[in-house]
């Protein structure tokens, strides 16, 4: 970059009318490394900002608390509010980040917003690293197709963050690697088994040996799902299947697969699929 300590590199740019409306649009992407009095306290600015710190640490506020973010690690941004993050002044962050908007990243920062939850620690480093840095040099270069190709960059980051998130979440045997808690996998297997049943919460969590309440929270943890909308979800997917390789009816089928009556089968599968079970069948053959 450059043989001066400390350095401030900003590349902004203007986003087409398309990025805005179909992609993650990039504002600015930059690189800094940071004098040891950086400091950033803001009450409001706009878009949103994801950084990773190649080297050094820092600090991002939180509601109540500081969160402490070192080399290899990524925090996320809403700069809609107030937002607060300074440079460890005995070992000052060097960073790679961009500031984006799009009409999914609010959804993303829901996942991730809470400041405990919006750092996260980079699975692979050399990989999201080398991501911030394509992204960088896109717009250093500017080449054909820069902004797809920037949007596909923003979503393998954030995706790394919500991966992260989900294996931090989740509760390990001391065997596991990033592996489902032994009571969600066991679970899995008896929607499986008797997903053609009426299968309710109460008897899952008793075949587990849980409480209502407690699986409820790991299952959701463990999976991004509720237990009625995993149930619902594999169902349709058995669903489908059928459709596309049998000669049911839709009645025959929504039976088969457990659901309470052929409407709520042809309600819900329109609700998750944007057509009934009968255009599915059309078009999927």
């Amino acid at each position: 970059m450059t043989e001066n300590r400390y350095f401030y590199e900003t590349i902004t740019h203007s986003p087409s009318e398309t990025a805005k409306n179909c992609l993650f649009f990039v504002q600015d992407v930059g690189w800094f490394a940071c004098s040891p009095t950086y400091a950033v306290n803001r009450s409001f600015f706009y878009a949103y900002q994801l950084k990773y710190v190649v080297r050094g640490a820092g600090y991002v506020m939180g509601q109540d608390r500081s969160y402490k973010v070192r080399a290899n690690e990524l925090f996320f941004l809403d700069l809609n509010g107030p937002h607060h993050y300074y440079a460890d002044p005995d070992d000052p962050w060097e960073l790679l980040w961009v500031r984006f908007g799009g009409n999914q990243a609010a959804d993303y920062f829901a996942m991730l917003g809470a400041a405990e939850q919006s750092v996260s620690q980079a699975r692979n480093s050399q990989a999201v690293c080398a991501m911030f840095r394509e992204l960088y040099e896109l717009f250093q270069m500017r080449p054909v197709g820069m902004e797809v190709a920037a949007s596909a960059l923003i979503t393998r980051i954030l995706a790394e963050m919500v991966i992260s998130k989900m294996e931090r979440d989740t509760v390990l045997s001391p065997h596991a690697d990033a592996d489902y808690p032994g009571e969600v996998r066991d679970a899995i297997r008896y929607i499986e088994n008797y997903y053609q049943s009426p299968v309710k919460l109460e008897e899952i969590a008793d075949a587990v040996h849980l409480s209502r309440y407690y699986f409820s929270r790991m299952f959701k943890r463990s999976t991004g799902y509720s237990v009625l909308e995993y149930i619902n979800k594999y169902r349709l997917t058995r669903s489908k299947q059928l459709l596309a390789s049998s000669k049911l009816s839709t009645g025959e089928i929504a039976q088969l697969t457990g659901f309470c009556s052929q409407s709520y089968f042809t309600k819900l599968f329109k609700t998750h699929e944007g057509m009934t079970p009968r255009d599915y069948r059309k078009y999927v053959r």
